[in-house]
Formats: structure tokens, sequence, C-alpha cells
């Protein structure tokens, strides 16, 4: 899976947003989260906060990205953390590049693991979608575009 590739439906706007994955987001009220994934970078020993986080379920994995602080797309049962992610293809333009990335359990939400999911809601500000909030029998997080890395911050 390259994911420089992959062919996200990316919104600003809420209710286009809405009229894709309203059904979808309101449907995982009262399903339990699987893992949380993000992909970590074997050469530096980081998270690799450029690429897209992954909620797995027992029927499906959502995949939530977001882009400069204003585009959000999501994507369900079409990546997932069995298939070794690539950044770019295996010729980059880019002297130097290397990379080895895996898909790894994101530690910083690693307590939302068997969570019951209440509700899932968009975050956005002025013509901007910024992420997802996911509300949850043991509290809640987010998957935002936190400076151009995406990051899953629990709420305190």
């Amino acid at each position: 899976m390259i994911l420089t590739e992959f062919p996200f439906d990316f919104f600003c706007d809420k209710v286009l947003f809405w009229e894709r994955w309203s059904e979808l987001l309101s449907a995982l009220s009262g399903q339990c989260i699987v893992n949380i994934f993000s992909v970590w970078d074997n050469i530096d020993g980081e998270w690799f906060g450029e690429a897209p986080m992954l909620v797995e379920f027992a029927h499906g994995t959502l995949a939530v990205n977001v882009h400069s602080e204003i585009y959000l797309a999501l994507t369900w049962n079409e990546i997932f953390s069995t298939e070794k992610p690539r950044w770019f293809s295996e010729n980059p333009e880019i002297p130097g590049w290397q990379e080895d990335l895996d898909w790894r359990e994101y530690s910083p939400l690693s307590k939302f693991k068997g969570a019951e999911i209440l509700r899932v809601e968009v975050i956005e500000g002025e013509n901007t979608l910024n992420g997802l909030r996911f509300e949850t029998d043991k509290g809640g997080f987010s998957i935002i575009d936190n400076g151009d890395i995406i990051a899953g911050i629990p709420h305190e």
C-alpha cells in the first residue's frame, strides 16, 4: 500500500462530509475498538505523523487522514494494519530517501482498546475539518492534524 498514491477524498465542508460519512460514523456507536494503529518509522524510531491513523473494529477498519489542518478524509475497509505501509514507491524522486515503515499499536491511545464508541464527532473550524473526536465509555480521544502531523490525543 503506497499511502501517497491512495485516492483519499478530502473534505473541508462539514455538510458534504456528513452526506458521505454520517451513516458509517453513526453506525460505530455501540461498537468496540479492537485497536488503534499509526505508522512507525523503524529507521528513525518514532511515529511517522504524516500517515493516516487506523481505528480497527471487529467488523472493519476506519482510516482517518487529515491534511494541512484543513481537509479530512476517511476510508472504510480499504487500508489495513496487516499490509505493510509504504510512503513512496520503490524509487522516489527524493535523493537519499529510505523508508522502513510498519503499522504499530498507537501507545498514546492504548487505554481505548476494548472501549465502546458512544459517538463520533467532526472537529471543525471556519471552512476546515481538522479531525474526529471519539467519545467512548472509557473517556474520549481525538485524531487530528496537530501542526502538520496526524496524532491521536486523549482527552483529559
